[in-house]
């Protein structure tokens, strides 16, 4: 499953804001590729996307270029800290070029930057870091904390 922020239903709140129109979960900017179709992520699909991706990095979207003969998005990644990562594809870090790592997703999700500190979750293929899912950070740990209090999260995710 691929994960990426939609270019339908989504529209620019400000410069490189995104802001996601999908009814109740207006503030989510989170969603998946299932199918060819970009649609938001349940709770539930976040919380077991940190327990089985093989990254889970917490950082800033530093730019995103689109390569149209790949079909492909490269999100350029800030990693201020790296929760968990197989094989090592990232490290932390604020300074120069150092925490500054790409993430790669389908073109057609229409991946724009957006402000705010996000958690990316995803896969290696061959390499390179394949976007899972990327809810902001306080979206996440409102989903994780709810299901922490309910005794219903899948995987301990050290947040702080």
């Amino acid at each position: 499953m691929l994960g990426c922020i939609c270019q339908m239903g989504v529209q620019e709140g400000g410069p490189g804001q995104l802001i996601a129109r999908h009814g109740p979960q207006a503030h989510v900017c989170v969603h998946s590729c299932l199918g060819g179709a970009c649609r938001p992520c349940s709770d539930a699909e976040l919380l077991l996307a940190a327990c089985t991706s093989d990254f889970v990095i917490h950082g800033i979207i530093h730019g995103v270029t689109h390569d149209v003969e790949l079909q492909e998005s490269v999100i350029t990644v800030v990693a201020a800290r790296v929760l968990r990562q197989t094989p090592p594809l990232f490290q932390a870090g604020r300074s120069g070029d150092q925490g500054l790592t790409s993430i790669r997703t389908p073109l057609r999700c229409g991946v724009h930057p957006g402000p705010g500190t996000f958690l990316f979750m995803g896969w290696s293929r061959f390499g390179e870091a394949r976007l899972g899912c990327a809810p902001r950070f306080q979206e996440f740990r409102r989903a994780y904390e709810a299901a922490r209090a309910a005794h219903l999260h899948p995987c301990e995710v050290a947040l702080h």
